[in-house]
């Protein structure tokens, strides 16, 4: 692992807006399941709609702590990052500049993952809101979503290989 110490670095600023964007999608979804619950107060189904942006607000919860104490944890629990061959290149490295720009550039990628879970949370309530009598017409816009959250990571991690490369 890491022989010396990782300076502490703030957020990339894409990381910000995407924390950001991520929290204001969950907001979404919580209005959203709101309205239909107050549109259709006859429907008790519609109260199944609550659990959904409570789930995904805890799940951000849990990566805004993980993004928030990303250097405790890395310092204390190294095993719960599990990305072994980018780690293993930033423990070779002896530049430690670069070790922890390049750990800090990891955490971009879990702000990636908060913003397609808002994404997803407004999905899904969508979906489920609107499905009275139809199928779910959103029911391929989770594979988009999933797909394109697949690609997005593995071009952060590019980028991190790339910038412990040079």
């Amino acid at each position: 692992m890491v022989t010396k110490a990782l300076k502490r670095y703030e957020l990339e600023k894409g990381a910000k807006i995407l924390i950001a964007i991520g929290l204001l999608l969950i907001l979404i979804s919580w209005i959203l399941a709101i309205d239909y619950i107050s549109v259709n107060q006859i429907a008790k189904d519609r109260l199944a709609l609550l659990p959904i942006p409570l789930i995904f607000t805890a799940v951000a919860a849990i990566l805004l702590l993980v993004i928030k104490y990303r250097y405790t944890l890395f310092e204390k629990y190294p095993y719960l990052m599990n990305l072994p061959s980018i780690f293993y290149r930033i423990g070779r490295g002896k530049d430690t500049k670069k070790q922890s720009m390049a750990f800090n550039m990891i955490f971009t990628v879990h702000s990636l993952v908060l913003t397609f879970l808002g994404l997803l949370s407004i999905l899904l309530t969508l979906s489920i809101g609107s499905n009275a009598k139809t199928s779910s017409p959103f029911f391929y816009s989770y594979f988009v979503v999933i797909a394109v959250l697949i690609i997005s990571v593995f071009l952060i991690y590019r980028r991190i290989y790339i910038k412990l490369r040079s």
